[in-house]
């Protein structure tokens, strides 16, 4: 019983995810989340910036299928298209990056900075 616990603990967490430009794959930071029956705030600040040429796709891969997703950089919504676990944006600005994701497993934002280049 203890063994079906901590799997199912385990579980009511949300899946990492990534952001990969031309420069390569940077893990996400998650910012807080309601996963399962458990939520969680870890505001751990991002270190890991992404680096992108500007005007090429940024595109976030999620280890799970979103039913909705808001992006958010510098405080000004970016039109994302959502495929699959992946959502995909084009590189316009630089700063602070925000992405809320949703599915009826619960919620997840996720945070890092980007840069252009």
């Amino acid at each position: 019983m203890s063994v079906l616990l901590a799997l199912v603990l385990g579980l009511s967490r949300p899946p990492g995810a990534y952001l990969t430009t031309s420069s390569g794959k940077v893990p996400l930071a998650i910012s807080s989340w309601c996963w399962g029956l458990k939520c969680g705030a870890p505001i751990a600040s991002s270190t890991k910036v992404a680096v992108a040429r500007r005007g090429s796709t940024i595109r976030a891969e999620l280890g799970f299928t979103p039913t909705k997703v808001t992006v958010v950089l510098v405080g000004h919504p970016v039109a994302a298209t959502t495929h699959g676990h992946e959502v995909s944006w084009r590189a316009t600005r630089a700063g602070g990056l925000s992405l809320r994701a949703a599915t009826a497993h619960g919620w997840v934002i996720y945070v890092c900075r980007v840069a252009l280049r």
